[in-house]
């Protein structure tokens, strides 16, 4: 049984983010209604996301960006939730925030088409991002929402079915050339993070989930992406984006922050780039990057850079969420004796 959403303005926005949080992160069937009356004599799980409440329906406040067709600067107002701090501040809805079109705002990358860069550091820098302010950026905030409202979904409607998903772990090797002496190097180096993964799940996982952990660290060593990729180390939006789809490449691993690890889009799971030039979800699917080596091993010492991995990781883990992260050849190390 799929849910009935009433929204009185069916906007290309809100069809991208909840398409994306229902669909693609909570794997479950969904519909819109625009027509009150239908909402209000439906007899099946529902809820509205509106500027004013519908009797006897669960009620999520809009805060009116997801009807916006421009791109302006908002005036964000803060709140706490459990220990966050959540941006888009609503009253008088189940939520104290408005999940949707915080969700969109971090996705869209919203803050980044008002940037006006110095020609000397082209690139949007963390410290300026909504999520570094609010300190969110370490975390996959919008798939943690997500579980949040798959909860609330279903103790309201508990016949309401969600999909699987499974944790996944995907390094991906940068190289320059066709070497097969750098690629055995990048598996071996991977062989030994692995094992430091596999040596941290050991210790918190039931005897019964071993068999998982084992086929994950195979599966790592054995199909990690090692291609012969070329993210954008200046990542500008939309400017690189939209040279990408006109040179007809559709996947993407540049979302990431050069200088820090994070959740530059606020999610980790793979999307559609939503252009808010044209209000249009585009065919260019992103693989949000957690951690790239320049930024784990420019500044860090070997404790810190596991303990930060670690911690990333279990927040990944923990929302069932992908873990990209991104090697360059010239930075691994040869782990031969």
């Amino acid at each position: 049984m799929s849910i009935l959403i009433y929204v009185p303005i069916l906007s290309p926005r809100i069809r991208y983010i909840f398409s994306f949080i229902l669909k693609d992160l909570l794997k479950t069937e969904f519909e819109f209604t625009q027509n009150l009356q239908e909402f209000a004599e439906a007899d099946r799980p529902k809820f509205s996301y509106a500027s004013q409440p519908v009797a006897g329906a669960l009620f999520f406040r809009s805060n009116g960006l997801l009807t916006e067709n421009n791109i302006i600067r908002q005036e964000i107002r803060v709140t706490t939730f459990g220990d966050q701090k959540v941006p888009f501040k609503v009253s008088g809805g189940f939520l104290p925030f408005d999940l949707f079109a915080a969700s969109f705002y971090f996705i869209s990358r919203y803050e980044e088409y008002l940037y006006q860069p110095p020609s000397s550091s082209p690139d949007f820098p963390a410290e300026l991002s909504l999520q570094y302010k609010l300190g969110l950026l370490q975390l996959p905030v919008i798939d943690g929402w997500a579980m949040i409202l798959k909860n609330i979904l279903s103790k309201h409607f508990p016949s309401l079915r969600f999909g699987k998903k499974d944790f996944t772990f995907m390094p991906t090797y940068v190289r320059g050339m066709d070497d097969d002496g750098h690629t055995n190097r990048f598996r071996k180096a991977l062989l030994r993070f692995s094992e430091v993964i596999k040596g941290k799940y050991l210790k918190i996982t039931p005897q019964n989930k071993l068999e998982k952990v084992n086929k994950l660290v195979y599966e790592m060593n054995k199909n990690g992406r090692v291609e012969n990729i070329r993210p954008q180390e200046n990542l500008n939006i939309p400017r690189s984006y939209l040279k990408l789809i006109k040179h007809h490449v559709d996947q993407d691993f540049s979302m990431y922050y050069s200088g820090s690890p994070g959740f530059r889009a606020g999610t980790c799971s793979t999307f559609y780039w939503y252009d808010l030039q044209i209000e249009k979800q585009t065919a260019l699917q992103v693989h949000p990057v957690a951690v790239t080596d320049i930024a784990l091993l420019s500044t860090r010492k070997s404790r810190d850079l596991i303990q930060e991995l670690n911690e990333i990781m279990d927040h990944v883990k923990l929302v069932n969420g992908s873990f990209f992260s991104l090697w360059h050849y010239t930075s691994v190390p040869d782990p031969s004796p």
